[in-house]
C-alpha cells in the first residue's frame, strides 16, 4: 500500500517540525504501508532522514506562488497520485480540490476561523482569510478523515461542519527529548523572557514589548523574540522598539535552526505565550521540557496544553506584569509548576504521534 503526502504549502516552523518528526519516527513494520511519496519544498523535506521507502519529490521555488501551486494541486497532482498508484492521500496544508482518492486532512491553520484576531488586519488581509476559510472548509467537506491536533481545534471546526458524518481523531504533537534540561532557576540578576513564534499581528509581540517598557522600571529584564518574520512585520517591531527606547532590552533573533532551539530555551528564564489562534502550542511543550516556567494568556488552548503548570493571566498589562513578577518572587510555586510541566511534557512523544497518525490513515485503505 502506498500513501501520497502533499506538503507543498507547509512553510511554518511548527508544520515543518511536525512533518519530519512524523516521518522520522515512523516504524514501517508496524504499518500496512510499503511506500510514501511526498511532495514539498526543500525547507519542508530536507530534515526527513533518508529512507528507501520514503520518496521525496522536491517542488522548486515557483511553487511559493499561490496561483502556480493551486494550478498544480488542481490539475497535475491528481494525475501524479494515480501514476504513483497511491492508495491514500494525506493533506497536510488544508488544501486539495479534486476527490479521486481516499483522503485524510489535518486541521493546522485556525486563524481564518477566529474573528477576534482577524478584525485587526487590513481589508486585503481579511479578504485573504475569508478565501482561505472557504478553501479549508471545502477540503474538510471532501475529506474522508480529519486529524485534529487538540480538542480546542476540533470544537472550532465543529461549529462550521457536521463532524458526526466524518471519521475524526485528535492526535497532538510530540516534543523531542533534545529539549530536556534540568535548569536551575536564579532570578537574582536579569530576568530573560523568551517568546518563540512567527512574528505576526495575532501573536501579540507588540503587546509584550509594551510590557517590557513597564517592567524595566521594576526589574532588570530582557526579551528575545524568536521566529520567522517578513520585512513589514520586522519594520513594525523595530519601530516600536526604537520608539520605546528598548534596543538594549528587546532582541529580534529571527528564525532559529530547530537543533539550536534547545540552547535558546536554556539561556532564558521565562517563556511567554500570548496567542489564542493556535491549533496547538508546541512551544509551550518545548518550554516545559526545557524546565522553563510559562506565563500564558489564559484561553482554551493554553489551558489544554499547560493544565496546572502555567502561570495564567488575561490580556491586561497589569495581569501579565504581575504574573512575570510572581514567577520571579515566588520560587516555591515556580519550582512546583516547572516540575509539573516536565511531567506533562513526558506524555507528548513523537513516536506516539507517528504511530497514531499512520494507524488512522490505515483505516482508509
Amino acid at each position: 500500500m502506498i500513501i501520497g503526502i502533499d506538503a507543498s504549502n507547509i512553510k511554518s516552523d511548527g508544520g515543518i517540525v511536525h512533518l519530519f518528526e512524523l516521518l522520522n519516527n515512523l516504524k514501517f513494520k508496524k504499518t500496512k504501508f510499503k511506500k510514501i511519496i511526498i511532495w514539498g519544498n526543500k525547507n519542508a523535506l530536507i530534515n526527513i532522514k533518508h529512507n528507501p521507502k520514503i520518496y521525496k519529490i522536491y517542488l522548486n521555488h515557483k511553487f511559493n506562488n499561490l496561483l502556480i501551486r493551486s494550478f498544480w494541486q488542481f490539475f497535475l497532482l491528481p494525475y501524479e497520485l494515480k501514476k504513483m498508484k497511491c492508495d491514500v492521500f494525506f493533506v497536510l496544508g488544508g488544501i486539495f480540490f479534486l476527490k479521486k482518492i481516499k483522503t485524510v486532512s489535518i486541521f493546522q491553520n485556525i486563524l481564518p476561523f477566529i474573528d477576534d484576531d482577524i478584525k485587526v488586519y487590513p481589508l486585503i488581509q481579511k479578504i485573504k482569510f475569508s478565501i482561505q476559510k472557504i478553501i479549508y472548509l471545502n477540503t474538510f467537506k471532501k475529506s474522508d478523515g480529519i486529524i485534529f491536533l487538540s480538542d480546542f481545534s476540533k470544537k472550532i471546526l465543529d461549529k462550521e461542519l457536521d463532524l458526526n458524518k466524518k471519521e475524526t481523531t485528535i492526535i497532538p504533537h510530540g516534543v523531542s527529548d533534545i529539549f530536556i534540561c534540568k535548569k536551575k532557576h536564579n532570578f537574582k540578576n536579569k530576568v530573560k523572557l523568551l517568546y518563540v513564534s512567527k512574528i505576526d499581528i495575532y501573536k501579540k509581540q507588540i503587546k509584550i514589548i509594551n510590557i517590557i517598557k513597564k517592567l524595566k522600571n521594576k526589574i532588570d529584564v530582557s526579551l528575545s523574540l524568536v521566529g520567522f518574520y517578513d520585512k513589514k512585520n520586522k519594520a513594525v517591531l523595530n519601530k516600536k522598539i526604537e520608539s520605546l527606547n528598548l534596543k538594549k532590552n528587546v532582541k529580534l533573533l529571527g528564525r532559529v535552526d530547530y537543533k539550536k532551539l534547545p540552547n535558546i530555551y536554556r539561556s532564558h528564564d521565562i517563556k511567554i505565550y500570548a496567542s489564542k489562534s493556535e491549533t496547538f502550542g508546541m512551544t509551550m511543550l518545548e518550554a516545559m521540557k526545557s524546565g522553563l516556567p510559562v506565563v500564558a494568556i489564559k484561553n482554551q488552548i493554553s489551558k489544554e496544553i499547560l493544565s496546572d503548570a502555567g502561570f495564567f493571566c488575561n490580556y491586561s498589562d497589569k495581569s501579565l506584569i504581575n504574573n512575570i513578577l510572581k514567577v520571579k518572587k515566588n520560587k516555591k510555586e515556580t519550582l512546583k509548576k516547572v516540575d509539573l510541566g516536565r511531567k506533562i511534557s513526558q506524555n507528548y512523544k513523537w513516536t506516539k504521534t507517528s504511530d497514531k497518525t499512520f494507524s488512522f490513515l490505515e483505516k482508509f485503505i
